[in-house]
């Protein structure tokens, strides 16, 4: 029944979750933002929703989305606030069924006339499953990609990518990207083979789009709204391309691309 809400012909959507909470999901998601606004997509064709979150406070994404014009709804209607578990637990709390149904008839809401609707997740792919929500079911409701914003290093890095995108492939999710965040800038170009070689071999479905360095600039740059300074950052360190053959790219650009495969 959840299914037949979301029409494949409407908004596409754009998952981002965690390895754990901290990970930089909301930093990932302005960086999207950013870059599909810098390329062309009019600030009011896209949102941003975090639709479960443990926290209140405001996020520099939010401050990005303010002032430049982006439909932002950062705190949803599922707050994991103290005891909410235990209330759920006992009873006391809608079930999983309505709580599902809320949080997709929300998302729907801030997706009206909108192109692209980037989803901030909480924590990471299973948080959520003890009260039979979790971002994965809500991303299968959806029919959209996830994006998986993992950790720094090599053996701990890989170790959890395996464990949350085997979760998540149980669950049903078919296509995943993996973003590695928040390395220093020293290391990536030591840590970068290792990485890929091994994710490659163990996940091969998985799409790696690349690996952010620590920018400590980043969040002055998203409150002060410096678009095309986040958006380079963003796309200097990851490869787009992927994103705009999966049809996530700007407007002008899909044009472009659609006409080069029609001419060869």
């Amino acid at each position: 029944m959840l299914l037949e809400m979301v029409s494949q012909d409407g908004p596409r959507y754009i998952y981002i979750v965690g390895a754990a909470s901290g990970v930089g999901k909301s930093t990932v998601s302005a960086g999207i933002l950013a870059w599909l606004t810098v390329n062309g997509y009019p600030p009011g064709r896209l949102a941003y929703i975090k639709p479960m979150t443990q926290c209140v406070e405001k996020q520099s994404v939010t401050r990005l989305c303010e002032r430049i014009g982006i439909t932002c709804r950062d705190i949803g209607n599922l707050v994991y606030r103290k005891r909410f578990t235990k209330d759920f637990i006992d009873g006391l709390t809608p079930g999983s069924r309505e709580l599902h149904s809320r949080i997709i008839d929300e998302i729907i809401d801030v997706a009206d006339g909108k192109d692209i609707v980037v989803v901030d997740g909480v924590g990471g792919p299973a948080d959520g499953s003890v009260i039979g929500v979790s971002n994965v079911d809500v991303a299968v409701t959806l029919r959209c990609p996830f994006i998986f914003v993992g950790k720094p290093g090599i053996g701990a890095a890989i170790d959890n990518t395996v464990l949350c995108l085997s979760f998540m492939q149980n669950k049903g999710i078919q296509k995943t990207w993996i973003i590695y965040n928040n390395i220093a800038e020293a290391d990536i170009e030591e840590i970068k083979p290792y990485v890929m070689r091994r994710i490659a071999e163990l996940i091969p479905d998985a799409i790696l789009l690349g690996f952010i360095d620590h920018d400590q600039g980043i969040d002055d740059r998203l409150q002060k709204g410096k678009l095309p300074r986040i958006a380079e950052w963003f796309s200097r360190h990851l490869n787009t391309k992927l994103l705009l053959d999966a049809g996530y790219g700007p407007p002008c650009e899909r044009q472009s691309s659609n006409s080069s495969s029609l001419s060869r």
